[in-house]
């Protein structure tokens, strides 16, 4: 039990050092030392460098999924105009002001395009898991008539394109978050016209 907890600042220094340097341009001596540890000492509890990644990758997904509070029947909860918005911002909240997460998305940038498991990260966390996430809502309110007809999975595009956009944007100009959030909340009050009955 102690060695599990043990790797909790492990992984925690990782995260914090794979997102401001990157995977590759983060030692793992230099992870050691950023917790007053030596190198070799990383080896009691990792097996190698990937495998330390692949706990940084798990821990942060428990936090993503518990955060956003996305459980099997969330479906079940959300039947309004009101209760799809409330849902939206409120996991837009999360994740933007979630320290895991927002370490995690600069991970992601930086290394999507050299790191197999971290692209595959991305793709999930930038489209399939929400496509599939707002798909799920979609297609029970499409059955309980609270929602037009049609196909799920590319509403939920609809719906999520331009949030996901909008929190690159603020990433990026963080002078223009306030512009984004706007573009935001019109974004889902325009999709609720359209598509809620």
């Amino acid at each position: 039990m102690a060695r599990t907890n043990a790797k909790e600042p492990l992984v925690e220094a990782a995260r914090e050092l794979f997102s401001l340097k990157g995977y590759d341009g983060t030692s793992v001596d230099e992870i050691a030392e950023s917790i007053g540890i030596k190198g070799p000492t990383i080896y009691k509890y990792f097996k190698n460098k990937e495998e330390l990644l692949k706990a940084v990758i798990d821990c942060a997904e428990d936090e993503y999924i518990k955060g956003m509070e996305a459980t099997g029947n969330l479906p079940e909860y959300i039947h309004t105009g009101e209760d799809l918005k409330g849902y939206a911002l409120k996991s837009l909240h999360f994740t933007l002001n979630n320290e895991t997460a927002k370490k995690m998305r600069r991970l992601m940038t930086i290394e999507q395009f050299r790191n197999e498991a971290l692209a595959q990260q991305t793709t999930r966390h930038q489209l399939t898991y929400l496509r599939d996430l707002y798909a799920s809502i979609f297609r029970k309110m499409m059955e309980r008539k609270e929602m037009i007809q049609g196909d799920a999975d590319i509403i939920a595009l609809q719906f999520i394109s331009p949030i996901t956009i909008m929190i690159q944007l603020m990433e990026r100009e963080p002078t223009k978050k306030e512009e984004a959030f706007q573009t935001i909340d019109k974004h889902i009050d325009v999709f609720i016209e359209h598509y809620l009955i």
